[in-house]
C-alpha cells in the first residue's frame, strides 16, 4: 500500500507539472515571454500546495498522514525532553504493571469460573449445629447419605476429607503429602476424566475394593517421572499399599484444606493445607457413624440438577433435616433450628475469605494508577502552557480543534503505549514474586497467570491513562485566546493561566495519597498489635516437629505411647535441649477438636465450647505458660484423669470459686481439674484468648503429634534424626521454630500491609513529584516577578515563604479531604483490623506529619532556586 501511494504521488506530481507546462506553452503562443508565461500559468492553476492536499483528501490518506505526522512530532518533542519522557514512562509502566498484576490475581481468583465443567452448578453444603455455636461446618456423612436418598435437587453429593499422610514408593523416608479421601463419586460430581487410566468406580467405595489411588499429574511426574506404565503400580500411604488406577489431567487443581475448610470457626488454619496430590476412596460403614456427631470432619460438595437454584436445594435439604432431627435416636437438641443446612456456591466457599483482601488491593492499585495519571496530567499541563504560543499560531492559521486535541494527546498515547508494554513485563515479574511471597491460604494460586482478559484490561487501562492524563491539557489549549496568547507571550500565559488548575490537581493527588497512607497506617498498626499482643506463651527458642503415625504400624494406644516416650527420650538426649514435650495440635494453627464441657455437679449448666488438647508433662514449661492455680500436668494424671483448664474456662464454670479438684465431663469422660493456666492465644492471634482443656496424652494417644523442644539454637535436623532413630518409617512433616509459626499465622496481614506500604510509598513519591513540578514551573514563569520583589527589598526568607505558601493551600486542603475520605475507607476495612479502630487519631497524626514533612522537602529545592534569583539578571532577561 505504501508503494502504491508513492506511485500515485509521483503520478499526481507529473500531471500537475504537465498541466503547468501546457498552460505556459499556450500563454507563450499568445505572445508572452517564457518567464511571464510560467508565472501566469502558476496563477491560473492556483495554489500548487493546496491542490495536492485537496487531491489527497479525496484519496482518503490525509487523515492517516496527519495522525502519523503528529506521532512523529510527538516523538521528536519527547526526545527533546528526556527527563519528562523518562519520568512519565516509568510512572505509567509502574502504574500499569501494578494494575495488571493485581487485576490478574483478582481475575484468576475471584472472577474466572472454577476449572471444572459447568462449575456454576457446583456447591458446598454445610451444617449449622446450634450446640456447636451455629457456625457453618462440614456435615455428618450419615446426613449426607440421607440427603442423597431423599432429595432431587442434586445430580450427586460427595463427602470428602483432607488428610496429611506419609507417602512413599520405595525405601526412602516417607514424605508428608496432601491426600483426599472421598466417596467414590467425587470425580463424577466434578465431571473430571482421567488423563491416564480411570477415576473411581462405585465398586471402589466398598470394603475390600478400596485399595486404589488416583494421582495428580504433578505427583505422577515427580514420583514416577511420567512413566506411562504407572497404572497398576503401588504407592504406600501411611504404610498401606494402594494400587494406582489413574492419573488426572495436567491442569487439574483441587482446593487444599486451608482453602476449603471443613470447620470454619475462628481464624482457621494458617500453615496447614498441603495441596492434595493423591485421591483414594472411602469405604465407610454408615452404621458406624453417630447420628449427632462427626460435625466438621468432612466437607460436602454437590452438583445441582439443571434448573435447580442453590436456594431451592437448600430448602429441600432443610425439609429433610427437619425430619432427620426427629428421627435421631439421641440428639442434643430437637427444637426447630437446632440443625440446619446451608448451600453455598463452591467458588464462593473457596474464595470467600480472600475476597475482601483482594478487592482492597485492587482498590489501592487503581488509586495509585489514578494518582499516576493526575501527576502525568499536571506535568503535561505545564508543557501545554509552555507551548500555548505555538497553539495560538496554529489556531490563527486555521488549525481545526481536533488537530490541537490530537496533537496534545499523541504524546500521551506514545507514552502510554510504551509504558503499557513495559508494564506488562513488570506485571509478569510481579506475578512470579506474588506466587513466591503470597500467604499459603490464597485460593487458586496455581491458576494465576496472564490471559486475554488481562491483556484487554491492560489495554483499557493504557487508553484510559492516555485520556485522563491528556484531556485536560488538550482542553486547556482550546480555551486559550489566540490573540491574547500572541500578545502576552509564553511567559505570561504560563504564569497566569492554568496555574490554579495545576495546584488543585496537586490537591487531588494529596487527597488520594492521604487516604492510601491512612489505610496503610491502620493495617500497619493492626499488624503491630498482633505481633506485640501478649500471647500467653513464649515462642522464642522453641522448635516444633510434626509427626504422623500410620494406623497400620501403630494400631493401639500402647504402641503410639511407646513411640512418643521413645522419641521424647531421644529428644531430651540432644545436647542443648532444656525441655522436650508433645501436644496434639500445632500452636497458632487454628481451632480443632471442638468439644463441649460440663461440670459434673451441674450437668445442665451451659458453657462455651473448648479446644481439647492432649499434651505431655513439660508442655507448659516448654511454652512457658503461666500457672494460675494448682499444678501442671504430671505422669500421675494418666491414672487420675487429671486436666488443666485455661483461666477463662475455669471462671466460666466456677466463677470466682476455685476450680482445683472440681470435675468436668468431656467426650462423656470425667476429668479432675489439677491446674489452671493463664489464657492464651494458642489457636490464633486474631481471635480472643481460646478456652482450652489439656489432658495427659496417654488418655488417648493421637496419631498426629507435635514434638516441641526448647533450646538456645534451632534443632530441626537433630529432631528429625531423633525421630527416625526410633522409627525410620515415621512421617516427619513440618519442622519449624515457633517464631516462624507465629510469623505464618499473620502472613495474610503482613502481606497486605507490605503491599499497601509499597503502594502508599509510591503514591507519596508521586505526590512529592507533583508538588515539586508545580513549584518548579511556577518559579520559572515568575522569575521576573521574583527579581522585581527582591530588587524592591524582599528578603530571601520572604521568597522562601512565598514559594512554600503557594504549595500550602492545595496540600492542606488535600489532607483535610483525605482525612474525611479515610473515615469512610476505614469503616469499609473494619473487619480486617485487629485492636485498631477505623478512626485512629495517632495514625492520622502520623500521616499528617509524614505528609507535611514530605511536602516541605519537595518544596525546598524550588524555594531555594527562587531565593537564589539575581534581580538584575532576571530584569535584563526581559
Amino acid at each position: 500500500m505504501w508503494r502504491r501511494r508513492k506511485d500515485r504521488e509521483r503520478e499526481l506530481e507529473r500531471e500537475l507539472r504537465a498541466d503547468l507546462e501546457l498552460e505556459a506553452e499556450e500563454l507563450q503562443d499568445q505572445g508572452l515571454s517564457g518567464e511571464q508565461a510560467r508565472y501566469a500559468a502558476r496563477r491560473a492553476l492556483g495554489n500548487m500546495t493546496l491542490v495536492p492536499e485537496e487531491v489527497r483528501k479525496m484519496w482518503g490518506w490525509t487523515t492517516w498522514q496527519i495522525l502519523t505526522q503528529d506521532f512523529r512530532y510527538a516523538a521528536r518533542n519527547l526526545r527533546k525532553s528526556p527527563g519528562f519522557a523518562a519520568t512519565a514512562f516509568l510512572t505509567l509502566a509502574l502504574g500499569i504493571g501494578a494494575s495488571a498484576a493485581v487485576f490478574t490475581v483478582v481475575d484468576s481468583v475471584l472472577l474466572m469460573p472454577l476449572a471444572y465443567p459447568d462449575s456454576g452448578r457446583l456447591v458446598a453444603v454445610w451444617e449449622r449445629v446450634r450446640f456447636l455455636g451455629g457456625e457453618p461446618g462440614g456435615p455428618n456423612p450419615k446426613h449426607v447419605d440421607i440427603w442423597q436418598q431423599r432429595t432431587s435437587a442434586f445430580r450427586g453429593l460427595v463427602y470428602l476429607r483432607h488428610m496429611a499422610m506419609g507417602l512413599s514408593a520405595g525405601n526412602e523416608h516417607p514424605r508428608l503429602a496432601g491426600a483426599v479421601v472421598s466417596s467414590a463419586n467425587l470425580f463424577d460430581v466434578l465431571q473430571v476424566q482421567a488423563a491416564l487410566g480411570r477415576t473411581f468406580v462405585p465398586e471402589d467405595g466398598t470394603p475390600g475394593h478400596d485399595g486404589v489411588a488416583v494421582l495428580t499429574y504433578g505427583l505422577w511426574q515427580s514420583l514416577f517421572h511420567g512413566d506411562p506404565a504407572v497404572i497398576g503400580k503401588t504407592v504406600r500411604l501411611d504404610n498401606v499399599p494402594r494400587q494406582v488406577v489413574g492419573v488426572l489431567p495436567e491442569g487439574f487443581q483441587f482446593p487444599s484444606s486451608s482453602v476449603l475448610r471443613s470447620f470454619r470457626r475462628g481464624g482457621g488454619a494458617v500453615s496447614a493445607g498441603t495441596e492434595p496430590v493423591l485421591f483414594f476412596p472411602a469405604a465407610f460403614d454408615m452404621s458406624q457413624f453417630a447420628w449427632d456427631g462427626n460435625y466438621g470432619n468432612f466437607v460436602c460438595l454437590g452438583r445441582l440438577n439443571p434448573g435447580v437454584s442453590a436456594t431451592q436445594a437448600e430448602a429441600q435439604l432443610n425439609a429433610v433435616t427437619t425430619q432427620l432431627l426427629q428421627e435421631m435416636p439421641q440428639a442434643h437438641d430437637r427444637s426447630p433450628g437446632a440443625l440446619t443446612a446451608l448451600v453455598q456456591p463452591m467458588q464462593e466457599a473457596i474464595t470467600g475469605n480472600s475476597k475482601t483482601g483482594l478487592w482492597l488491593l485492587m482498590a489501592a492499585v487503581m488509586g495509585l494508577m489514578l494518582l499516576a495519571c493526575l501527576n502525568l496530567a499536571n506535568a503535561q499541563l505545564g508543557r501545554t502552557l509552555a507551548r500555548s504560543r505555538e497553539a495560538a499560531v496554529r489556531t490563527a492559521l486555521g488549525a481545526a480543534h481536533w488537530r490541537l486535541i490530537w496533537s496534545s494527546l499523541s504524546e500521551n498515547l506514545l507514552l502510554a503505549a510504551s509504558g503499557g508494554a513495559a508494564g506488562m513485563l513488570l506485571a509478569y515479574g510481579g506475578l512470579e514474586l506474588f506466587r513466591r511471597s503470597s500467604p499459603v491460604n490464597v485460593p487458586r494460586l496455581a491458576e494465576v497467570h496472564l490471559n486475554v482478559g488481562v491483556l484487554l484490561f491492560a489495554m483499557a487501562v493504557t487508553f484510559a491513562a492516555s485520556i485522563v492524563s491528556g484531556i485536560l491539557p488538550a482542553l486547556r489549549l482550546l480555551a486559550a485566546d489566540p490573540q491574547g496568547s500572541l500578545q502576552q507571550g509564553a511567559r505570561a500565559a504560563g504564569s497566569r493561566q492554568g496555574h490554579a488548575v495545576r495546584r488543585w490537581l496537586v490537591g487531588l493527588q494529596v487527597c488520594g495519597c492521604t487516604v492510601l497512607l491512612l489505610v496503610t497506617g491502620l493495617f500497619s498498626k493492626s499488624l503491630l498489635h498482633l505481633l506485640r499482643e501478649d500471647k500467653g506463651f513464649e515462642t522464642g527458642q522453641v522448635t516444633v516437629a510434626e509427626v504422623r503415625l500410620n494406623p497400620q504400624a501403630y494400631p493401639k494406644d500402647s504402641n503410639r505411647a511407646a513411640f512418643d516416650d521413645g522419641v521424647l527420650q531421644n529428644l531430651r538426649a540432644i545436647p542443648g535441649v532444656q525441655t522436650a514435650a508433645l501436644v496434639s495440635a500445632m500452636p497458632l494453627d487454628g481451632e480443632s477438636w471442638i468439644e463441649a464441657v460440663q461440670r459434673v455437679d451441674r450437668p445442665h449448666m451451659e458453657t462455651p465450647l473448648i479446644n481439647f488438647r492432649w499434651a505431655s508433662p513439660g508442655y507448659f514449661e516448654a511454652t512457658q505458660q503461666r500457672l494460675v492455680a494448682g499444678r501442671f500436668l504430671e505422669e500421675r494424671d494418666v491414672a487420675g484423669h487429671g486436666a488443666v483448664l485455661t483461666d477463662g474456662e475455669a471462671k466460666a464454670l466456677w466463677g470466682n470459686e476455685s476450680a482445683i479438684g472440681g470435675q468436668v465431663r468431656i467426650e462423656g469422660r470425667v476429668f479432675t481439674v489439677v491446674g489452671v493456666v493463664a489464657d492464651s492465644h494458642s489457636t490464633s492471634l486474631k481471635t480472643p484468648a481460646t478456652r482450652m482443656a489439656f489432658v495427659h496424652y496417654k488418655d488417648r494417644v493421637p496419631f498426629g503429634t507435635f514434638f516441641l523442644v526448647r533450646a538456645a539454637t534451632p534443632l530441626a535436623a537433630a529432631m528429625r534424626e531423633a525421630i527416625w532413630k526410633y522409627d525410620p518409617d515415621a512421617t516427619v512433616g513440618r519442622v519449624k521454630t515457633l517464631d516462624a509459626q507465629m510469623a505464618d499465622s499473620v502472613a495474610v496481614e503482613r502481606f497486605q500491609t507490605e503491599v499497601l506500604a509499597v503502594f502508599g510509598s509510591a503514591a507519596l513519591l508521586l505526590s512529592m513529584l507533583g508538588i515539586y513540578g508545580v513549584l518548579s514551573y511556577s518559579v520559572t514563569t515568575r522569575r521576573q516577578e521574583i527579581g522585581v520583589r527582591m530588587a524592591l527589598g524582599a528578603r530571601r526568607s520572604g521568597v522562601y515563604a512565598l514559594t512554600f505558601s503557594e504549595a500550602a493551600a492545595p496540600v492542606l486542603c488535600g489532607i483535610v479531604a483525605g482525612l474525611a475520605a479515610s473515615i469512610a475507607a476505614g469503616r469499609l476495612v473494619r473487619g480486617m483490623l485487629y485492636g485498631v479502630q477505623p478512626v485512629d487519631a495517632a495514625v492520622m497524626l502520623a500521616v499528617v506529619v509524614v505528609f507535611l514533612a514530605s511536602a516541605a522537602a519537595a518544596a525546598y529545592l524550588p524555594a531555594r532556586r527562587a531565593a537564589s534569583v539575581d534581580p538584575m539578571e532576571a530584569l535584563r532577561s526581559e
